[in-house]
């Protein structure tokens, strides 16, 4: 019997744990968690900042028995720095930080060890700590150490709807585009589509989107894991509300489940009618009206190997305007 796949609404603090440390990572994490290389680059760095400083013959051999769990037959500290795995297989402290940074950014939940009265406190005190780390290995902005950073930072402005300045101070809680799309399921191009057009609710500040504005939209999004560490590991977590709250709108469903959607536009434009018929409309609001007036609506949408082709609506669903727009 094929159980259905767990979604974000049924996944306990054990599955998302164990989707993160697990032997059967999803794709997300392992992009999320390959920060090995990048963090064994910076201690390099610094190890051969301290050579030129004092003389390689004079700190090589101290700086080899810094290295954690190094093996005693090594002779450089090249050698177990720069190994394959060498931070996580060390048990370095970064590497911790970073998994407790990843988990609470992409999942939602603290890290197994951190008793349910502390949380709070781990929580308050994680942007600090990824201050802190960013200040002194000045960070690769396109690097994967800061994706995970901002990850967490993104999920603590959602849950407390403020983030911190240079200086440390409370400001306007926001969220960064990368984080968002990683968030809500889409491409940062998704992202920047919805903000250009208006029409998802999101609200732009510089770089980055408000984390009030972030949190409503992310409320349609099925592929968000909403914050359930205040919640006690054995409580389960709670389904979406069904009702609604925004604007609804009607759009058709094909028979394979899928629906017309905004994401749908190929090079700007929505492809509309029967093969030999189609015509083509710049905006979703206007293919989605000819839809709704033809007996039989058909669209145009890639399959799963990325292949545009014709679909006919098979049915109508009901589907809140913000969160249509945000697809």
């Amino acid at each position: 019997m094929n159980m259905p796949a767990p979604t974000p609404e049924t996944m306990t603090a054990a599955d998302r744990r164990e989707a993160w440390f697990g032997d059967e990572r999803p794709g997300l994490v392992e992009y999320l968690r390959g920060y090995d290389l990048e963090l064994s680059e910076h201690a390099a760095a610094v190890f051969r900042a301290v050579e030129q400083l004092f003389g390689r013959d004079a700190v090589a051999p101290h700086l080899l028995k810094v290295v954690p769990n190094a093996p005693h037959d090594a002779e450089k500290w090249e050698d177990v720095l720069l190994a394959p795995s060498a931070p996580r297989d060390g048990g370095w402290k970064a590497v911790e930080l970073l998994d407790g940074a990843g988990l609470y950014g992409l999942f939602g939940v603290t890290p197994e060890d951190i008793p349910f009265a502390a949380r709070r406190v781990w929580v308050a005190t994680l942007p600090s700590q990824l201050a802190d780390l960013k200040h002194h290995l000045h960070l690769k902005a396109d690097g994967e150490i800061i994706r995970v950073v901002n990850l967490a930072l993104s999920r603590h402005a959602l849950d407390v709807e403020f983030s911190y300045d240079d200086n440390g101070e409370e400001t306007l809680g926001v969220v960064d585009i990368g984080s968002l799309a990683i968030f809500g399921g889409v491409t940062e191009g998704r992202i920047r589509n919805i903000l250009s057009s208006g029409d998802g609710g999101l609200e732009k500040v510089g770089q980055y989107v408000t984390a009030v504005s972030a949190a409503a939209w992310l409320k349609g999004r099925k592929e968000f894991f909403a914050s359930i560490w205040p919640q006690p590991d054995e409580a389960v977590p709670e389904a979406p509300s069904p009702d609604f709250s925004d604007d609804v709108v009607f759009v058709p469903v094909a028979a394979d489940g899928s629906h017309f959607h905004p994401g749908l536009a190929r090079g700007g434009k929505f492809m509309i009618g029967a093969k030999g018929e189609e015509v083509s409309y710049p905006s979703f609001s206007e293919a989605l009206s000819a839809l709704q007036k033809m007996a039989t609506p058909r669209w145009r949408r890639p399959n799963e190997a990325g292949n545009w082709g014709i679909v006919s609506g098979r049915d109508w669903k009901r589907i809140e305007r913000r969160q249509l727009m945000s697809m």
